[in-house]
């Protein structure tokens, strides 16, 4: 049995047990216990008024004490070649390219309004418009993040520690990682138009030195994504938004070196169902050399349970 489907199990496992409680608590006597509705009731944080950005207060995740939050995302084949299992990869980069659908699912304790900690974990079904060639759980993560305002910009900041788990990544020795993202959007006064600045940084951990096989491996990795969105109504934007990255090559043995990526540029529309549900379809592109064979068009989404 692989690894996806032991998480299945588990899953259906888990619900099934719990749906079995619920049924044998409603079936006893109830006239001098506490409702199941009290029991099962948890602390609400009110809503964080600071945070206007749908995408960020999608983000934020649920103002329950304790939630689960989802992340569903699918990245499509080459709009040139809609057979083609693969996306571009015009760097020879470490990872996985392929078609795939894949998600991510976390349980969240909320420490206060505008801060939480997160336990999760991956899978991925790549190739699924060949039949589906293989199936990752991916890199368990444990996550803190804290959200706010600061001199009229709204501010995300994200830090996370992974074990990695990616056959791909783990053929080139890597282990685990932690990194960090602050996302910064700035509402442009009477004006529908907002931007933002995201910036990262990530550094990986390895159980062997660099080997000329590793190819492009990188210790650490700086990112800038500036964004400019057009908000349409309070729950529909359009944006577009440009990924630049920096990578520390292991090749190297200065630490200080670092090797530009091939920028990308996104086209998106995102729409907030709801505080906690947010989806945005976006076309993918390389705007040194645009053509049909490097576009892909992908999906993804962001939503939270309790």
């Amino acid at each position: 049995m692989n690894q996806l489907n032991v998480v299945l199990v588990l899953l259906l496992t888990g619900s099934f047990a719990l749906a079995e409680n619920s049924e044998s608590l409603n079936s006893q006597d109830t006239s001098n216990k506490t409702p199941l509705r009290e029991v099962l009731r948890q602390k609400k944080f009110a809503d964080d008024s600071d945070i206007t950005d749908t995408k960020m207060k999608a983000d934020e995740g649920s103002r329950s004490e304790y939630s689960v939050k989802f992340s569903l995302t699918y990245s499509g084949p080459p709009i040139g070649d809609l057979n083609n299992p693969k996306q571009p990869n015009p760097d020879g980069s470490i990872g996985t390219y392929d078609t795939r659908i894949g998600g991510a699912i976390s349980g969240r304790f909320r420490l206060n309004p505008q801060s939480a900690i997160s336990l999760g974990s991956g899978a991925t079904a790549l190739q699924p418009l060949q039949g589906v060639t293989r199936y990752d759980v991916n890199n368990p993560f444990i996550a803190y993040d804290i959200s706010g305002k600061w001199n009229g910009l709204q501010v995300r900041n994200y830090f996370s520690v992974v074990d990695a788990t990616n056959p791909d990544f783990m053929a080139v020795g890597e282990t685990g990682g932690a990194g960090y993202v602050n996302y910064a959007v700035y509402n442009i006064p009477n004006s529908k138009f907002a931007v933002e600045l995201d910036t990262g940084f990530s550094y990986w951990v390895y159980n062997r030195g660099y080997i000329r096989t590793d190819k492009t491996a990188g210790q650490y990795f700086i990112s800038l994504t500036p964004f400019v969105k057009y908000l349409a109504t309070d729950k529909l934007n359009f944006n577009t938004s440009w990924f630049v990255q920096y990578m520390n090559p292991r090749s190297s043995t200065d630490s200080s070196v670092l090797n530009n990526k091939t920028v990308t540029e996104q086209m998106a529309m995102g729409y907030s169902i709801s505080k906690d549900v947010y989806i945005s379809p976006y076309i993918n592109f390389y705007p040194a050399s645009l053509t049909a064979a490097s576009t892909t068009i992908n999906v993804s989404t962001t939503f939270s349970l309790l």
